[in-house]
Order: C-alpha cells, then sequence, then structure tokens
C-alpha cells in the first residue's frame, strides 16, 4: 500500500469537494486545527485506529479536534467517507497533503519569524505585507521567540534567509576580526 498516493487522493478529492463549495478555506483552517489535535492528544490517535470505537464515536472525536463541535458539512462528510473506506490510520498523512495541495492551489509560501521578544500582530502583518508585495502568492509565518537572539529577527521564506539580529550581526564582526588578525600572524 502506497500511502503517500492514497493521502494524495483522498486529498485531491476533499479540495476538490470543498472547492466546488466554497468552503476551502473554511476546511483549510479546521485540517490544521485537526493536525494540532492529532499531534498533542495520543489518545485520539489511539481512539481514531482502535476498532473497538465504532465509526459515530469517532466521527464526533473528528468533529470536536477539527471545529470544537462545529466542523464544517463537507469536511465532515469526508471523515465519513475516510472511515467508511477503513482508511483512519491515515488522517494525518491525508491532512498534511491537503494542507500542502491548498497551498499550492492559493500560492501559500511558509515563512519562519524568530524574534528576540514577542512580535505584536501589527508588526507582523505589516512585514508579511512587504513580503507579498514582493512576491505573488500569500506568506504565512509560524513565530517562534529565541532570547539568544538579543535583539533584531531571523527570518526566512523557502531559500532565502535574512538575519537581521543582534546575535547574528556580531557573529560576522567576530569572523571578521579573526579574518583580518589572521593575516597579521
Amino acid at each position: 500500500m502506497n500511502i503517500g498516493a492514497i493521502s494524495k487522493r483522498y486529498a485531491k478529492a476533499l479540495l476538490t469537494y470543498a472547492t466546488e463549495h466554497g468552503k476551502e478555506d473554511l476546511c483549510y483552517k479546521q485540517v490544521k486545527s485537526f493536525i494540532r489535535q492529532f499531534r498533542d492528544m495520543y489518545d485520539l490517535r489511539k481512539a481514531l485506529e482502535s476498532p473497538a470505537l465504532s465509526s459515530k464515536d469517532k466521527l464526533q472525536l473528528l468533529n470536536e479536534a477539527a471545529g470544537h463541535g462545529d466542523t464544517c458539512p463537507e469536511l465532515m462528510r469526508f471523515f465519513k467517507l475516510v472511515l467508511d473506506e477503513k482508511r483512519e490510520k491515515l488522517f494525518l498523512f491525508i491532512s498534511f497533503s491537503y494542507i500542502d495541495l491548498y497551498r499550492e492551489t492559493k500560492q501559500i509560501r511558509r515563512g519562519k519569524l524568530i524574534t528576540a521578544v514577542p512580535v505584536s500582530d501589527v508588526l507582523e502583518n505589516r512585514l508579511r505585507t512587504l513580503i507579498e508585495q514582493d512576491r505573488a502568492g500569500s506568506v504565512e509565518f509560524d513565530t517562534k521567540v529565541d532570547p539568544a537572539l538579543i535583539g533584531g529577527f531571523v527570518l526566512q521564506i523557502g531559500t532565502t534567509r535574512i538575519d537581521a539580529s543582534v546575535a547574528g550581526q556580531l557573529k560576522r564582526v567576530k569572523k571578521q576580526f579573526i579574518e583580518k588578525n589572521k593575516r597579521i600572524v
């Protein structure tokens, strides 16, 4: 069984179905919520894969995990299809495939923003707007706080990395100092 191919087929079917009903954005949000719940709660994974639990109970668990009890009908219908086909073990793979297909379709790039202190939503949105003006599509950030940066930020989008941190500048100055002193000796 090729898990990747099967997952992509299911994900593509979900994206097509959700797009036909104009709910692909909501499904994207709810699938991301499901992934977070699935990762954080080991018991959810065990319950979904358990043959002792009925499909109805599994469907209720999926509803809570994806939409906190208010999952869109398109995604619920998809969950039911996966359960009916006994593909519970593929939920996480299908979810990641859906996220990838959605981002590819909507031209969403992933970025990582690391700062020394928590950044405000206003500043994050301003940075996102600047990047989106430069390139087609939109950007989603994973933000992280790393006090070791001392100040500034590190931004990575795809293969582009911008290090505007104080720690990065100190490292570059140290490297230059060492290089210059090697020539003297």
